[in-house]
Order: structure tokens, then sequence, then C-alpha cells
């Protein structure tokens, strides 16, 4: 009886746990994989690829509907400038810019802005 208590308690322990990834954090690392799934906007589509090629940690993207921010924490390189910013997405085309962001890209269905991050 002892053996086996020790046995699966030696099983517990082994177990790796793996969490999910924190809400609103995304691994981008394999976009565009063989599963990609284009969206309707250019701009988007490029910011999703290099963001993807470009950043080691895990994207942060937040919002749902007409504006949707986009981040990513740490760059592969030092000297890559895909962390140091936030890409602001505004899907309608009446709405101006926020404030504080400079126009990054146009397409027929959004608007891609940017801004330095604080």
């Amino acid at each position: 009886m002892l053996k086996k208590a020790f046995f699966a308690l030696m099983l517990t322990a082994c177990a790796k746990h793996v969490s999910p990834p924190p809400p609103n954090m995304y691994d981008l690392s394999g976009y565009p994989g063989p599963t990609f799934d284009a969206t309707s906007s250019p701009c988007v589509d490029g910011i999703m690829v290099n963001l993807g090629n470009s950043c080691e940690t895990l994207v942060e993207v937040r919002g749902e509907g007409v504006i949707t921010t986009v981040q990513c924490s740490k760059a592969k390189d030092k000297n890559s400038g895909w962390d140091k910013y936030i890409f602001v997405v505004v899907t309608s085309h009446s709405i101006g810019a926020p404030p504080g962001t400079q126009e990054f890209c146009v397409d027929p269905v959004s608007v891609v802005y940017f801004k330095e991050r604080s």
C-alpha cells in the first residue's frame, strides 16, 4: 500500500503543469503559418506578420469592435522598433485618429495608427 501511494505521489509531482496564456496575449511566432487565414485588411495582416516574426514574447491584443490595440513587449532584436510602439487598429473610417497617434497604414477596411509606448 505504501509503495502505491509513493508511486502515485511521484507521478503527480513529475506531471508538468501548463498554464494557459494570460488573457489578451497571443503567440504569433508562427504567423503566418500553413493555416494562415487572412483578414480582409492588408494593414492588419502586415502588422500581425511583422509582430509575429519580430516579437520574442507573446503579442498583446486588447479591445473588440471598432478600436483594437496591438503591442509587443519584447522584440527579438534589440535594435528593432516593434516593441517600442503601440498599434491602434480602427475599423471605421469615420472615426478620427486617436489622441497622440500617427497614421501608419490605410486600406479599405481599417486604418492603423501608432504611438510610442510610455
